[in-house]
């Protein structure tokens, strides 16, 4: 079945498709406003965040990363010794040994029938 001219169709459905507006809430006023999906974005009537919980939650992801970071033992660090250096090296070649034969025998245990 033709449905005549198919590019004019798909033509219409892009123009469509591609025309919509992003809108959010804004929960602080209850108006409608444009949302581009950013984190900083605000709303055009009262000025407020429109994510205030997504901007909290990403400082907070921010701050643990830089904490882990910060107390990671294997992770070898400017102001170390050489001493230090060597004993963090040779803790994360120690941790992968024993991480390999501990995959080792899960795969053996895993693999044999009953």
């Amino acid at each position: 079945m033709c449905l005549g001219n198919s590019t004019n169709v798909n033509v219409i459905f892009e123009h469509d498709f591609w025309s919509m507006k992003n809108e959010k809430k804004c929960p602080s006023c209850g108006q409608w406003t444009s949302w581009n999906k950013q984190l900083d974005d605000t709303c055009l009537h009262c000025g407020t965040l429109l994510q205030p919980l997504a901007v909290k939650e990403s400082a907070d992801r921010e701050l643990r990363e830089k904490v882990e970071v910060e107390n990671d033992f294997f992770r070898i660090k400017e102001h170390d010794s050489i001493v230090m250096k060597a004993v963090r090296k040779s803790a994360w070649v120690a941790h992968v040994i024993y991480a390999a034969i501990v995959w080792f025998f899960l795969v053996t245990f895993a693999s044999t029938p009953g």
